[in-house]
């Protein structure tokens, strides 16, 4: 529970940039530890998508796409699942043929 109290804190109080360059070490560390904690929570996951969630922020679309992979492979009933599932309806509507010109 510290570690995701600690990713959300990260995640508010710093500029997208920045919260990327602090999260980088966090999800390191996590990937050598175990999946889950003892609350049945997966922090490599909810760091992956947040990670994915400032990508986006910062039009980085296919990235954050690529977090949401790797996080909804971590734990398939996570956040991370969810925000892949919302990014690829995103991306399908997408249609240049209606942009303005």
């Amino acid at each position: 529970m510290e570690i995701l109290q600690n990713i959300k804190e990260i995640v508010t109080k710093n500029s997208p940039e920045k919260a990327l360059e602090k999260l980088e070490p966090i999800i390191e560390g996590l990937r050598d530890s175990d999946n889950f904690n003892s609350g049945g929570e997966a922090p490599l996951a909810a760091a992956l998508a947040e990670k994915g969630k400032l990508l986006w922020k910062l039009g980085e679309k296919a990235s954050a796409i690529s977090c949401y992979e790797a996080s909804a492979q971590t734990d398939p009933d996570g956040p991370g699942a969810l925000l892949l599932e919302h990014s690829r309806k995103i991306m399908d509507f997408f249609d240049p043929n209606q942009l303005n010109p």
